[in-house]
């Protein structure tokens, strides 16, 4: 099988079992470019957060995945395949950083969850998202998923049945950058104003 079969099929397969488990009512459109390099910056409260979002765009998402996932078997092959990048959990990780704008240079569409793992709110994200929109140009797409099983049991939240959707904000155009290296309040500026088009995008399904 082909690549681009192999992908047709693995969304369609993803996406019947999030319509069927999840009752995910997907639209066919969205506000992700059809191709080049972007990012997607969402809110993550549970470990099926992303089938949910690889369901609702055709686009075959690349995310950054903590180190551990990558260990296990089953998922390994498939996380291979979509070029997910494995990151460790302290924050340091500044081979991921340069892997994943290498991806983006090659016009992958990368996910980033700002917390760096599944929480309920964004009292802490990364400056990372921030510094790799900026360092590489690439618009960011805000987005917000509900409904999904508010479990922390990866096996837990996948049978769990649930009512699901994602919500998009408009596309986010990084600022110009300023030469030479990237200072922390170019880095706080620009993650605030992003994770604030993320929690734009929560109250609006309050």
């Amino acid at each position: 099988m082909d690549e681009d079969r192999l992908s047709l099929f693995l969304w369609n397969t993803n996406r019947l079992y999030c319509k069927v488990r999840h009752r995910f009512s997907w639209e066919a459109s969205d506000p992700i470019p059809k191709k080049g390099p972007a990012i997607l910056v969402c809110n993550h409260r549970s470990s099926v957060d992303p089938f949910i979002l690889a369901a609702s765009t055709r686009r075959v998402i690349s995310y950054l995945v903590a180190q551990e996932y990558c260990r296990i078997p089953g998922f390994r092959w498939f996380l291979n395949w979509m070029r997910c990048i494995p990151v460790r959990r302290d924050r340091k990780d500044v081979g991921a950083v340069r892997r994943s704008l290498a991806e983006l240079k090659n016009g992958r569409l990368l996910c980033v969850f700002p917390e760096g793992g599944i929480s309920r709110g964004f009292d802490n994200p990364h400056l990372g998202m921030g510094y790799l929109s900026l360092r590489s140009g690439a618009p960011v797409i805000p987005a917000y998923v509900s409904g999904t099983p508010a479990s922390d049991s990866v096996w837990k939240a996948m049978f769990m049945p649930s009512s699901s959707r994602v919500s998009f904000g408009a596309v986010c155009h990084p600022p110009p950058g300023r030469p030479g290296r990237l200072d922390r309040e170019q880095l706080v500026e620009w993650t605030d104003h992003l994770m604030g088009a993320v929690t734009d995008l929560a109250s609006s399904e309050r």
